[in-house]
């Protein structure tokens, strides 16, 4: 993403000209992204030079700046005549990370042209030259993905809002990427994606998770269809769930924290005992969550992940996909730590469990969290094979 403020356009003055030329020196520049961003009535760039400025990798970033060089030159495309939904569109996706627009002198088509750039705020250094084609060949699908969410809020996130919430939706731009990549298995019916049809669709709430809601027609079993149906659905992400085994000593160990959920729902106790999880990073794969989130909620080392399941959590209202394991660890009698990221506001106590104290609660209900159980249940049909070969 070319990360570029896009605050509302200063519109002008009754006796001023207001400029709508833009020249774009980054991502923007791929016309697939451009075309999503700027939508139906963008115009065709055209290739252009900006003298005395020089685009380049923004330092410890993958993301362009630009930036004054005497006898240097960037080139980009210049988007002639933008109208005002082309302009809103451009400064909705660009907005939020403190860059601004600047008038310039562009070598266009026709000659020297009066246009519009965006320069990056103070603190974003010049790294290595730019390189489009690079861009597009490591981020480019990704961010692409993501740019239709961002654009799915136009009109209704102000631009620091939309800046905390653009990690949030590559996270989740990433998931729809894995999904296919790695899609469900042939459902029985043959049906699929494409069968359905999309009429509207909307996205009320975006912040660190989002909500999607849209008016759909889905084909039905006896050949018809099911007309104008309302569907809404909680936007998450993919998680590496984990539970801790140490087959030398036969404990498990489970982590202990506030849960909003069982607190929204009026559940008197909502601190919940649960195996280790975390959501999946962009480009991570679910073991290496699983390693590193052990590592920062409980200070465990996993020396060895065994699969137990991947899978939609809820299906019918929520896009979350988990994927859980159980990790072979040395349980020490100090492994029940505080652990979590301050940064995420986790407070974690860490609790362990002989593995018949822990199956006596997981059958007598007492540890209400599926994932967890899933976890045990496979951990009590392979324990005797895991501690044969510890």
């Amino acid at each position: 993403m070319e990360i570029v403020t896009l605050h509302k356009l200063q519109f002008p003055s009754q006796t001023e000209q207001y400029m709508k030329h833009v020249f774009l020196f980054g991502t923007l520049c791929w016309n697939k992204l451009l075309q999503r961003v700027a939508g139906e009535t963008c115009p065709q760039g055209h290739a252009a030079v900006l003298e005395g400025f020089q685009a380049s990798w923004a330092k410890g970033h993958n993301f362009p700046a630009i930036h004054r060089l005497d006898a240097r030159s960037a080139s980009g495309i210049l988007l002639c005549d933008c109208d005002a939904n082309v302009l809103a569109r451009l400064d909705h996706y660009e907005s939020g990370f403190g860059y601004c627009l600047h008038r310039v002198q562009v070598q266009g088509p026709t000659g020297l042209l009066q246009a519009e750039v965006y320069l990056p705020p103070e603190g974003i250094l010049a790294g290595n030259t730019w390189s489009l084609k690079d861009w597009v060949r490591d981020n480019g699908a990704l961010v692409y993905e993501a740019a239709e969410e961002v654009m799915a809020v136009f009109g209704h996130m102000k631009a620091d809002e939309m800046a905390l919430a653009y990690p949030m939706m590559l996270m989740r731009a990433d998931a729809r990427l894995k999904a296919r990549e790695h899609p469900a298995p042939a459902s029985q019916s043959g049906l699929t994606h494409s069968d359905v049809t999309v009429h509207q669709l909307k996205q009320p709430y975006t912040k660190f998770f989002a909500l999607q809601e849209a008016d759909i027609s889905v084909p039905s079993f006896d050949g018809g269809q099911i007309h104008q149906v309302n569907r809404a659905a909680f936007l998450g992400t993919d998680a590496a769930i984990v539970l801790p085994y140490d087959p030398k000593t036969d404990r498990v160990l489970l982590v202990e924290q506030f849960r909003f959920g069982p607190f929204l729902r009026g559940d008197p106790n909502p601190w919940l005992t649960e195996p280790i999880a975390g959501r999946i990073d962009v480009g991570e794969n679910p073991e290496v969550t699983a390693i590193r989130e052990a590592k920062e909620e409980a200070g465990l080392l996993i020396r060895k992940l065994h699969k137990v399941h991947s899978g939609y959590v809820s299906p019918g209202l929520s896009t979350e996909y988990f994927n859980v394991f159980v990790g072979i660890a040395d349980i020490g009698d100090d492994a029940a730590i505080l652990g979590g990221l301050e940064s995420e506001s986790e407070d974690i106590q860490g609790h362990i469990f002989p593995f018949t104290d822990f199956l006596n609660l997981l059958k007598s209900g007492r540890l209400p969290v599926v994932p967890l159980a899933l976890a045990g249940y496979w951990l009590a049909l392979n324990r005797n094979e895991l501690r044969k070969n510890s």
